[in-house]
């Protein structure tokens, strides 16, 4: 692949994951402590909306004992990494919509 074609396709994924981040942050977030190394961050966020009674959409920050923090994006649709909500974000698009207007 050309060097050229690189750089356009760069500038998309850039402008694209922009764009995902600015959508998300209209929406409500919450965080919470990952309690032992036992239980995966995923396994946390689900327990904390559970305990919380969260409704969707929102995204939840855990952070872990090793002092690093993980995202996730909490939808109608069920729970999924922050990074995969920005880089997909016009599936989540109607239904942030909704909440931001």
């Amino acid at each position: 692949m050309p060097k050229r074609i690189r750089q356009k396709l760069g500038r998309y994924h850039l402008r694209r994951k922009l764009s995902g981040k600015v959508l998300l942050s209209k929406v409500t977030s919450f965080s919470c402590y990952q309690q032992n190394h036992q239980e995966k961050t995923c396994t946390t966020a689900r327990k904390f909306i559970r305990n919380n009674d969260i409704q969707p959409p929102c995204v939840i920050t855990v952070l872990k004992i090793s002092g690093s923090e993980e995202k996730f994006f909490l939808s109608n649709n069920g729970l999924f990494s922050y990074k995969y909500a920005i880089e997909n974000h016009k599936l989540f698009s109607p239904e942030i919509a909704s909440i931001a207007s």
